[in-house]
């Protein structure tokens, strides 16, 4: 009996896009307090976080069903 492999999910792929910009856009707006990041403009900041809600709105609105 071979094994098939399987594949993630489609899914899975959402959430953890969506995971990875939110935590990004988190680690981001938390550590401000250091040396390099003041130097950050915030519309970086803004943009990020907005792509984190993208994705989240994506993911909530039009999930990618598995078959």
């Amino acid at each position: 009996m071979v094994a098939q492999r399987r594949r993630p999910r489609p899914v899975q792929q959402q959430q953890l896009r969506c995971a990875v910009v939110g935590g990004l856009a988190l680690l981001l707006w938390g550590l401000r307090w250091l040396w390099p990041l003041p130097w950050l403009p915030g519309w970086l900041l803004l943009l990020i976080v907005a792509w984190a809600l993208l994705e989240l709105a994506a993911l909530m609105l039009f999930p990618r069903r598995w078959r």
